[in-house]
């Protein structure tokens, strides 16, 4: 697997790489949304539209889901620390509560309105669940709920942290000493059927991402995105 970006990708711990402007992860055609790291492919399920340039999908009331559903590959079952990414960008927003745009239901982003949550689960010791989802207005982000935006959510070090555009807006102990939530048996997927958004970048690393690492990979496709 290699990335024609400088600086590169982190690739440390990366288990998920859909990139759609790579042919090797979208050829321009078909339902097929193919990892680069080979360890599941997804599949949209309906209508979508691509474009070459900055390569991304649309995909309008669409969901593509990992191919491995609800048993997801081993690489993608750690329940301790866990990087998620995305460069997205809203179309038309639902406003009802809580359609993802990408994760699993206890680790993602989701859009209510102008607003992106994410939302992390914990096992809370006792047989439960004890979650979190802070939330931002991204009309108030630079550019708009219409731009682009690389969104990060993590857990490191028993730290639950947030990052949108280069920027942390988030770091919190909420969670520490628990394990992730749902881990083992939640499929992911990129894009409720309530959305109408445009897709180009989405990933899972198995670790907490430094946050150099974070800045990396921001710096190393922010001009792609016109950031």
């Amino acid at each position: 697997m290699s990335f024609s970006y400088s600086p590169r990708i982190v690739s440390d711990g990366l288990v998920l790489c859909l990139d759609s402007s790579a042919p090797t992860s979208y050829p321009g055609s078909g339902t097929d949304w193919f990892d680069l790291t080979e360890n599941d492919d997804f599949t949209i399920n309906g209508a979508y539209t691509y474009s070459g340039d900055p390569g991304y999908i649309n995909l309008n009331g669409v969901t593509a889901t990992s191919d491995s559903g609800s048993s997801p590959p081993s690489a993608w079952q750690g329940t301790g620390d866990c990087t998620i990414d995305l460069w997205y960008r809203m179309q038309g927003m639902y406003g009802g509560c809580c359609p993802t745009i990408f994760g699993r239901y206890n680790f993602r982003f989701f859009h209510i309105g102008n607003y992106m949550y994410t939302m992390i689960g914990f096992h809370d010791g006792s047989g439960g669940r004890t979650y979190q989802h802070p939330s931002y207005n991204m009309a108030s982000e630079p550019g708009g709920t219409a731009a682009w935006h690389h969104v990060v959510g993590m857990r490191r070090d028993n730290r639950y942290i947030i990052w949108i555009d280069g920027t942390e807006k988030y770091d919190n102990a909420f969670g520490a000493g628990l394990e992730l939530y749902g881990a083992n048996n939640e499929g992911y997927y990129v894009n409720a059927t309530t959305h109408n958004a445009d897709y180009a970048v989405a990933r899972i690393w198995n670790r907490g991402l430094l946050d150099a690492e974070i800045l990396q990979n921001f710096n190393a496709q922010r001009n792609r995105f016109g950031k």
